[in-house]
């Protein structure tokens, strides 16, 4: 009984950390200028925008599954790499 007490929040908790993410990617997505996605040879923001979208809503109504761990996957690459290099193209390297 325990262990799957542990287990439940355990999926809450990544659950709540997913949409977290997810969130976050698509609101710096949307104040990103859509010039500076073609600048650095992506997908334009448009395409960002719903793939992210798409994504929360899936985790959201799914939980935590292959769409909640792909969606982690699509928003950390997009923090972690997309993000500095649109800041870069927008607001020069410092």
């Amino acid at each position: 009984m325990v262990a799957l007490a542990i287990k439940g929040w355990i999926e809450f908790i990544l659950w709540i950390f997913i949409l977290g993410i997810l969130l976050w990617s698509f609101a710096d997505c949307v104040i990103r200028r859509s010039e500076a996605f073609p600048a650095i040879g992506t997908m334009p923001k448009a395409g960002w925008l719903l793939v992210i979208l798409l994504l929360a809503v899936l985790t959201l109504f799914l939980g935590v599954g292959f769409f909640g761990f792909i969606g982690a996957g699509v928003a950390a690459y997009y923090l972690l790499d997309l993000r500095r290099g649109l800041r870069e193209a927008t607001e020069g390297p410092w």
